[in-house]
């Protein structure tokens, strides 16, 4: 058959006509889930995701201290103005 189509020189046309089903019902729906079989990233990425939160977690904890600090030093220098203000870290460069 082969050898046929390869001398060949001109179209040929087919009528025949291919049978397919139309009416296909699939059993399973596909999943569309990267980490279904693939235990080390689904871990992998949950540590990441664990770690993304702790470090915010613990930078929002430190932050809020700081600001406690920060709020008391004000109260203690009696800080009411930018002037007070300007005057407060121009000390505090001094001491550092």
């Amino acid at each position: 058959m082969r050898d046929k189509d390869i001398h060949r020189f001109a179209t040929e046309f087919n009528s025949d006509k291919v049978c397919v089903p139309i009416d296909i019902s699939l059993r399973d729906k596909p999943k569309w889930n990267v980490y279904e079989n693939n235990h080390f990233a689904m871990r992998k990425r949950l540590v990441g995701i664990f770690l993304k939160v702790t470090n915010k977690l613990i930078t929002r904890i430190r932050a809020g201290k700081r600001l406690v600090k920060i709020k008391h030093r004000i109260e203690q220098e009696r800080v009411f103005n930018k002037e007070d203000m300007k005057r407060m870290v121009a000390e505090d460069w001094k001491t550092a």
